[in-house]
């Protein structure tokens, strides 16, 4: 009868299969993980568009993102779904509540494609982070890059309307998600518009000025980004924030 993989054998067999970033990513975070914790792990697989975590709800388990894409939502904008922020591999849910001494989350969190994630209860990962310098580190640069991140996404937002948003948004997008050399997008014009702040309508005008200047191509119903074309995108936002 063959041996049942554990835990730990588990999450060997996940991390080898990542990218070597993630994979070098994740095998740092947890390279002072005792036994105890490394065996508390579940990993968990989670459809596109499912919240999993829901803002002012109880923090009981922190979640660290190593496949995938997630968006966190805020509704308090007049009622309207705005969403503020895409996170990437590997991100860590639950940590910062922990850091800040929160009863509660701070945000909603849904995923925008398939992902994989390694789940643990609040004790014990609140446990092993305050006897762990490294992770600790860790978790607190990866607040500050986040918090960082979010003010110039802002400031930059308050300068560029319209076609130069998508722009922004492709370029942060190829920078995240590129591999050999070029990026492809699933995204609905939805999602799009989600994340840039900008109606559908002006999207879809948006999506065919770039298509027919060759800021991008298309690949079926996808979006096709080449390094020549993000390095292009690149220099009209140089010239549009000197100008």
């Amino acid at each position: 009868m063959m041996k049942t993989e554990n835990n730990i054998e588990k999450l060997v067999a996940l991390q080898k299969k990542l990218k070597d970033p993630e994979k070098e990513y994740l095998e740092q975070y947890l390279k002072n993980a005792p036994m105890w914790l490394l065996e508390s792990f579940q990993i968990v697989h989670m459809g596109k568009d499912h919240v999993f975590i829901r803002e002012k709800t109880e923090v009981d388990m922190v979640y660290i993102l190593v496949e995938g894409i997630v968006k966190a939502i805020d509704y308090r904008i007049f009622g309207i779904v705005y969403n503020y922020m895409w996170f990437y591999p590997v991100k860590t849910f639950g940590s910062m509540e922990i850091l800040l001494e929160l009863q509660n989350y701070m945000t909603t969190l849904k995923t925008v494609t398939p992902c994989t994630m390694l789940a643990v209860s609040k004790d014990k990962f609140a446990t092993w982070m305050r006897n762990d310098i490294n992770t600790l580190l860790l978790e607190s640069k990866s607040m500050g890059s986040y918090l960082l991140e979010q003010s110039r996404k802002e400031r930059l937002f308050l300068f560029f309307q319209g076609v130069d948003r998508v722009i922004l948004l492709f370029i942060h997008l190829y920078e995240k998600m590129a591999q050999n050399n070029k990026c492809i997008l699933k995204l609905t014009r939805q999602d799009i518009a989600d994340q840039s702040g900008l109606s559908i309508k002006t999207i879809n005008r948006a999506v065919k000025k770039l298509e027919e200047e060759g800021y991008i191509s298309r690949e079926g119903n996808k979006i096709l980004i080449l390094e020549s074309q993000y390095k292009k995108m690149q220099e009209y936002i140089i010239h549009k924030a000197e100008a």
